[in-house]
């Protein structure tokens, strides 16, 4: 006879009494009803639910519930419960938006949020904020002094209270929140509801009236700088003659002037870049703290060539007798590793710091009024005998910027412009006549 087989029963799992997105009603001893919707586990893996909503009445949490579900319904998450300050916000938006900026912009956005934001509004909670907190930022940026030399009618200097930040700091705090803002509408859920920074009108920012050298002093500078036997005359007098950027300048490559068509090319400039943790000292060519997507040829530690602010490719024509004087200093000139046009005594990628002090020596030894390197962008400027768009041309202004082919076409109308213009700032020592154009 055969023996039966022996069933076995297993227990089956315990069962889910509600799915994802139907509600849980409980009370608490107190007599309260709390009521919450549960969520899809998020990336991480672990359990989610919405915020709970309260009420002494069932019906009441209820109704509540339904109004929740059929938001989820619509995609419209609810907004966390918790405070989130201004600072927190704006560090996780700055992280966010990271990928997208140049690393140097993103090092200023952290400067706007930890010196203006974070002390003027910065413990806010960012979901409650009104207009009136902007406004305050504003105001509060505005009234912060340091001490400084104010010159008296009389000529006279003094220390006194002055404005700690400029007008157009304040623009650039509200500009940055503004668009935090925007960005936090855009979270799911939303953080905030509303853009309040849009409520408050933009801060108005004072052009002060940028310090230049006048056509004399330029060429005092410059005939100082050879009487001395400064190694940058050449740099002063392409700083003079071209306007171009400091690390536009100072990234310039012998490869990229072309003396035959007397063109320079200003695609890269010179940029000392964050590094990587434990990068300090490395010459590894993925050492920089930057977007994958930034276009960065390394030189020497932080030292890079990137694309410069307008991303767009710029050829300048270059004065004939900057030509001349150029072509002779690369002749002679002792070839370094980066191959740049100017170097430290090291033969090293020169520094911000560094060319500003050799600079401000070279306007010493002229006793020529002080003006930072960037003024010679307004001498360019206002000496230029060209037009207002063909002036935007070669200083190459965001608003006038030109692609290769536009600026070919039109290489002879701005050569003849820095060509005037070379003819009032260069020196007969430096080009003598018999070699001018």
């Amino acid at each position: 006879m055969t023996t039966p087989k022996k069933q076995t029963f297993k227990t089956p799992g315990k069962k889910r009494k509600r799915q994802y997105g139907q509600g849980s009603i409980y009370r608490r001893a107190n007599g309260l009803y709390c009521g919450y919707v549960s969520l899809p586990p998020g990336p991480d893996g672990k359990r989610r639910r919405t915020p709970p909503v309260y009420s002494m009445d069932r019906n009441t949490v209820t109704e509540m519930l339904e109004e929740v579900k059929e938001n989820l319904r619509k995609g419209i998450l609810p907004s966390p419960k918790k405070k989130v300050s201004v600072t927190e916000w704006m560090l996780k938006w700055a992280e966010i938006k990271k990928p997208e900026w140049a690393p140097r912009y993103y090092k200023t956005v952290l400067s706007t949020i930890n010196q203006q934001i974070t002390p003027s509004i910065g413990g806010a909670d960012v979901k409650t904020l009104t207009p009136d907190h902007i406004r305050y930022m504003i105001d509060w940026i505005d009234g912060q002094t340091k001490e400084g030399k104010v010159e008296r009618p009389d000529g006279t200097v003094e220390l006194a209270k002055v404005p700690k930040w400029s007008t157009r700091t304040t623009q650039v705090a509200y500009d940055r929140i503004h668009l935090a803002l925007e960005d936090a509408k855009r979270q799911r859920p939303p953080l905030v509801r509303e853009n309040v920074a849009a409520l408050v009108k933009r801060p108005k920012a004072i052009s002060a009236t940028g310090e230049h050298h006048t056509a004399e002093q330029a060429r005092a500078v410059l005939e100082a700088a050879l009487e001395w036997g400064d190694p940058y005359v050449t740099l002063w007098a392409t700083r003079y003659l071209t306007g171009l950027r400091q690390g536009e300048l100072l990234g310039l490559t012998s490869e990229r002037i072309d003396f035959d068509e007397l063109t320079i090319d200003v695609s890269w400039q010179l940029q000392w870049l964050p590094l990587l943790p434990g990068m300090k000292n490395s010459d590894a060519p993925g050492r920089f703290d930057a977007p994958p997507t930034y276009e960065i040829t390394p030189l020497y530690k932080a030292a890079a060539l990137v694309k410069p602010k307008t991303d767009k490719p710029r050829i300048i024509p270059m004065p004939a007798e900057l030509a001349v004087l150029l072509k002779i200093y690369v002749q002679n000139q002792v070839p370094n590793h980066y191959g740049l046009l100017w170097v430290s005594e090291q033969f090293r990628p020169i520094q911000a710091k560094d060319d500003t002090a050799a600079w401000n020596d070279a306007q010493a030894r002229a006793e020529v009024p002080q003006i930072r390197g960037h003024g010679t962008r307004h001498t360019a400027n206002t000496l230029l005998p060209v037009d207002e768009v063909t002036r935007m041309q070669i200083l190459g202004h965001s608003t006038a910027a030109a692609n290769r082919l536009y600026l070919h076409a039109d290489l002879g109308k701005l050569r003849t412009g820095m060509g005037a213009l070379a003819g009032m700032l260069l020196p007969e020592k430096i080009v003598p006549t018999s070699q001018r154009p």
